[in-house]
């Protein structure tokens, strides 16, 4: 089990071949948290569970075209069953600039795929846990496309007590985990 963290340690200090260096604070971002505290593995139905409510908080993301972080006040309401997720997102974009965007997510396969509705096929769940405590984490590792580039995906989504993150890290072929964005938020109701 601590092969795991190494191999994923190396592969997000090791610099992508031929590629830009980004900052490399994305990579270090990019690094999954302690999951260990989280032991058991999780009913599918539980995603929706965990998710319900209105959450508040801030969108960090990587602007491509600066490599720097851009951080949008933000609310999420999530509603409905683990495989029908509704997410309503809405961010405060400065002064009077209000934009809105919606998900669906979906949990299937007894919690072996993910979908976000962001690529053509379901991410498959490496790593899908719960714990008595109302603490859950779901990882999934699929394919997207990021500047018109096929890359590998990560998705992250954490619920520890009232506090909800969920990031999404990319990585081109032989390259490196890299943040693309995190949600840090906190339940509201």
């Amino acid at each position: 089990m601590r092969i795991v963290p190494t191999i994923l340690l190396l592969a997000l200090l090791t610099p992508a071949v031929g590629a830009a260096e980004p900052d490399a604070s994305w990579r270090a971002a990019a690094g999954l948290p302690d999951l260990a505290a989280i032991g058991q593995p999780a009913p599918a139905a539980l995603l929706g569970q965990r998710l319900a409510g209105r959450w508040q908080g801030s969108l960090l993301y990587r602007d491509f075209g600066t490599d720097r972080g851009v951080t949008l006040p933000t609310d999420v309401a999530i509603s409905g069953a683990s495989a029908a997720l509704q997410l309503a997102f809405t961010y405060d974009d400065g002064p009077g600039k209000t934009v809105r965007s919606n998900e669906q997510w979906s949990l299937a396969g007894n919690g072996t795929t993910f979908g976000t509705g962001k690529s053509a096929a379901p991410m498959a769940v490496s790593l899908y846990r719960g714990n008595g405590d109302g603490d859950l984490a779901l990882v999934a590792i699929g394919e997207g496309v990021e500047n018109d580039v096929q890359v590998a995906v990560r998705m992250v989504v954490l619920r520890r007590g009232t506090s909800l993150h969920i990031s999404r890290s990319t990585r081109l072929p032989d390259g490196v985990w890299l943040l693309r964005h995190v949600y840090r938020l906190a339940l509201v109701q």
